[in-house]
């Protein structure tokens, strides 16, 4: 089924209409963070007190503006207290461990995309409240879509805190941060957790819906794919970043370097992004940043956990970019203009954007941004879309590689909130959706 037909299925907006509920009183984590068509998905779930719940499964997409699709739901299952883990006390590993309680088995015709779990209480003092749990559903293996997009569940996990700790040291006890943190467990109950442990609510979905809306042939998979699985960028034509990917194994790496090679197009619809190295353990299920050259105990350098950019020798991210992160921070509810770069009036993409107005793209800028680094920009750039700030310096830029790869990146966390109106909800700027539709097009063909 193509995504235009999957989005003209009748669509539901009780995926996101819920009643969170409060800590401890349910939560789960799934045991593999994506599951092909007709895969089972396992859930680790625990209630307190004892009481009854069940799993109600959704699809996110467009589906005429209603966010989402009702795919199935369990009959039901009882729920016990389940022990929340003391962090390892010298790499601050946070491992729940819980047993399996429930499978739900993805329908073998299934449409790849970013799917969605309610763990929703019946009985009990919070009975209809609710907690979510992501994952995505990955391409039928032969369908080899067009369109590649990569969900970052390692930033999740980054800024997971649950029982304690996470890699920052604002959110973790103490205010020591851990080295290494667990895909097996849940993240906090929705009012206390970080708002990148919320994917793919915020910074995600503005391009998730967008792309559906625009009916391109797209599959999804996730970071941890990626890696396990790097000849997976082969067939795309274009592959895509979504969000705040901030965190990049060595696999990862190498395989957007070698698409980029094979003249394989990418689009960063981010910023902050490969920013990063980091390693797995146990199957892919821990992440693994010391962010330290001396603290990090593993002997071969090319697998340090420090910032690309600081390896021996050097791999900067805006050689992959075009652009990368220089400290372009600000708080999530104040974003900044972008300002039309006059070079984008005659680029064929701008061209199509309509640009020749030249006034501002308001509230996109934030709450992290790229810069365009002057002294070492990729030969024929082209800057669309420019901030100039006391807090740093933002670019969204075009270029085409040696391989004749051609190359987008948003230059901000929020450029998508221009595409799509989910998360901003002040509209959107249809001059940046002739943007990236021109650049998505071209690169496509």
């Amino acid at each position: 089924m193509s995504i235009r037909e999957e989005n003209a299925r009748p669509g539901t907006k009780a995926w996101w209409g819920v009643q969170h509920a409060p800590a401890g009183a349910i939560e789960g984590y799934v045991t593999q963070t994506s599951a092909l068509p007709g895969g089972r998905v396992e859930f680790c779930v625990s209630t307190a007190p004892v009481a009854r719940y069940r799993i109600v499964i959704f699809r996110l997409g467009w589906y005429g503006g209603r966010g989402g699709r009702e795919e199935c739901r369990t009959a039901g299952n009882i729920g016990l207290a389940r022990p929340v883990p003391r962090p390892d006390d010298l790499t601050g590993l946070a491992r729940a461990g819980w047993p399996v309680t429930d499978v739900v088995v993805v329908p073998p015709d299934a449409v790849s995309g970013q799917w969605l779990a309610h763990l929703e209480l019946t009985s009990g003092p919070h009975a209809g409240t609710v907690a979510l749990v992501p994952f995505v559903v990955r391409p039928a293996p032969g369908t080899n879509p067009a369109v590649l997009v990569q969900m970052p569940v390692n930033t999740l996990q980054a800024y997971n805190h649950w029982a304690g700790k996470c890699l920052y040291t604002s959110n973790s006890t103490n205010g020591v941060a851990a080295v290494k943190v667990s895909f097996d467990r849940p993240v906090p109950a929705w009012k206390e957790s970080n708002l990148n442990s919320k994917a793919p609510f915020h910074y995600d979905l503005p391009l998730v819906r967008w792309l559906e809306r625009e009916g391109y042939d797209v599959g999804y998979q996730t970071d941890v794919d990626t890696h396990r699985a790097p000849w997976s960028l082969v067939s795309p034509r274009l592959i895509v970043t979504c969000g705040h990917d901030e965190y990049w194994t060595l696999e990862m790496r190498d395989a957007f370097d070698a698409a980029r090679d094979r003249g394989t197009s990418l689009a960063f619809m981010g910023a902050n992004l490969c920013y990063w190295q980091v390693r797995y353990e146990d199957d892919e299920r821990t992440l693994v940043e010391y962010r330290s050259w001396s603290g990090d105990p593993e002997q071969d350098e090319r697998l340090k956990t420090v910032k690309w950019r600081d390896l021996t020798p050097e791999r900067p991210e805006r050689h992959l970019l075009g652009v990368q992160y220089d400290g372009g921070l600000t708080h999530p509810t104040k974003l900044f203009d972008y300002a039309v770069d006059p070079a984008a009036v005659t680029h064929p993409w701008g061209q199509a954007a309509g640009f020749d107005d030249r006034s501002p793209v308001p509230k996109v800028v934030g709450y992290e941004w790229d810069a365009l680094d002057t002294g070492d920009p990729p030969p024929g750039l082209t800057r669309f879309l420019t901030y100039d700030g006391e807090l740093g310096n933002a670019s969204c830029v075009g270029w085409v590689a040696a391989s004749g790869a051609r190359i987008f990146s948003a230059g901000s966390l929020a450029l998508p909130f221009a595409l799509d109106d989910w998360t901003r909800g002040q509209g959107v700027d249809a001059r940046v959706q002739r943007l990236v539709r021109a650049a998505f097009d071209d690169m496509l063909t």
